[in-house]
């Protein structure tokens, strides 16, 4: 495409991953550790006037990276297809370009590396828009609330997060997310073993490790279908997840930006949030 050019990433991957999150996505905490060095190409969008609107119409899809593993913010359904809120919205986006929508389900560490090598119009994981990341990519107004929460085995006895500060406490997070750099952050004393969101829940229940931070939506419904864990002390953070698209695509990011202004303007937006996760204090500007 003679509107994009290539050039070498000059951040590590596993820079741009740690700085992930569900410090706040949801899906991503909505964030092992990627190699180091040039893990290729990054595409950016090299001509201000380019126009992926009209590319997107013209293709007859919208191509979205996303991953499908955190309900009910998305997941696979029952029948195995795309579902939760994210699911709702960029279906919606789609129909209103008058497209298809193509989603590519990947494990949430390829989602940054596949948008740097051009294979999505978007990401929608909801990422934060932290400094190493916004380096590489665009990031649209935000679409999704988080709320971070420290969920702990009960049979361990901590009664304060204080607690949690030990050489001896094992933290899991989501393998590069900014969930797993709170750890870090918060409690530096701590542990912490990187594993995928279900292993870090499964691991948080049987006991094998202590704690484990998350988006609160999620703990809660974890809990609801497991005895033995339990959310401890405050919400450590309230932050909200965005939308990425290509470095430098200005007229796609006014666009999409305009999109969810429109939404959440008219309430559809927290209306599908409260219909598809649960109840949402709202959206900046809501």
């Amino acid at each position: 495409m003679k509107h994009l050019r290539r050039f070498s990433a000059v951040l590590a991957f596993a820079v741009v991953l740690s700085a992930c999150g569900s410090g706040d996505e949801g899906t991503e905490e909505a964030t092992g550790s990627a190699s180091t060095g040039d893990d290729g190409p990054v595409v950016t969008v090299d001509d201000p006037t380019f126009d992926r609107v009209a590319e997107i119409k013209e293709r007859g899809t919208l191509r979205v990276g996303m991953t499908l593993q955190f309900e009910p913010q998305m997941y696979r359904d029952a029948n195995n297809e795309p579902a939760g809120y994210d699911v709702l919205l960029v279906n919606k986006l789609a129909e209103d370009l008058g497209v298809e929508l193509e989603i590519s389900d990947l494990e949430f560490p390829a989602l940054i590396p596949g948008m740097l090598a051009g294979q999505f119009d978007m990401i929608s994981v909801g990422l934060v828009n932290r400094p190493a990341r916004a380096e590489l990519m665009g990031f649209t107004r935000p679409y999704v609330p988080y709320r971070q929460v420290v969920l702990v085995n009960s049979g361990k006895g901590f009664t304060s997060l204080d607690d949690l500060n030990s050489s001896s406490v094992t933290f899991a997070a989501l393998e590069g997310s900014t969930a797993a750099q709170r750890v870090t952050d918060t409690f530096p004393n701590a542990q912490l073993a990187e594993r995928d969101q279900a292993a870090a829940f499964l691991e948080v229940a049987s006991g094998r490790v202590d704690a484990m931070i998350v988006e609160e939506y999620l703990a809660r419904g974890f809990i609801a279908n497991n005895t033995g864990v339990e959310v401890l002390g405050d919400p450590l953070s309230q932050s909200y997840g965005r939308w990425a698209t290509p470095r430098g695509d200005v007229l796609w990011l006014q666009y999409v930006d305009n999109w969810l202004d429109f939404y959440t303007a008219s309430g559809d937006l927290n209306r599908w949030y409260e219909e598809t996760v649960g109840p949402t204090e709202g959206l900046p500007g809501s």
